[in-house]
């Protein structure tokens, strides 16, 4: 064939196998436990610093999660050849904001949709007194964020969400906002920066 032909023509790729990717990464998983395992076994410094991390402090899952899509992808496979961009990929805007008991009532437009603060998991999906409805995302930072005042979502418990993402729609021109790290709460304008 001829080469200046063969530049055009686009031969076939070869198409990963999922299931030993899969694989890889399961096994990936295993040794890492397994080393820390043996590694809390023969030692008592580790030993007493992994209990402190993982049962004492507030151990941040949405870190963990964020760190291992980062390094080997997701968990399980994907079939499509495509990476996907969501559409509403919005920032937090707002008229004014004030206290509100533990966080901060924002003034917003009717109806606003909510975009999400900071990437983490759905740690908690239901009413809260004084907030009405709440979700609570567990952010990669280790800050977990309240939002209450909201309707019209599609998020499911333990759910891996975006920053930037829709979360929901305010039931009128509220949003109720806590952030809360390590059972303090924090300023409002110590986490948002506009």
């Amino acid at each position: 064939m001829d080469n200046n032909v063969s530049k055009f023509i686009k031969t076939p790729k070869k198409k990963k196998n999922f299931f030993i990717s899969f694989l890889n990464k399961i096994l990936v998983c295993l040794i890492l436990v397994i080393s820390c395992l043996i590694m809390m076994k023969k030692n008592n410094e580790f030993y007493n610093f992994m209990s402190t991390k993982v049962f004492k402090d507030n151990f941040s899952f949405a870190y963990l999660n964020n760190l291992y899509n980062k390094y080997f992808g997701s968990v399980l496979p994907s079939y499509s050849s495509e990476e996907t961009e969501t559409v509403f990929n919005e920032k937090l805007t707002y008229q004014s904001y004030n206290s509100y008991y533990d966080g901060y009532k924002l003034i917003v437009n009717d109806k606003y949709l909510v975009p999400i603060i900071e990437s983490g998991i759905v740690v908690f999906l239901g009413d809260i007194d004084n907030y009405g409805y709440t979700i609570i995302i567990e952010g990669i930072d280790g800050v977990d964020i309240w939002y209450a005042n909201v309707e019209n979502t599609s998020l499911k418990l333990y759910d891996y969400v975006k920053k930037g993402s829709y979360l929901g729609e305010t039931k009128n021109n509220n949003l109720y906002l806590v952030f809360e790290k390590n059972q303090e709460f924090l300023k409002f304008e110590d986490y948002i920066k506009n």
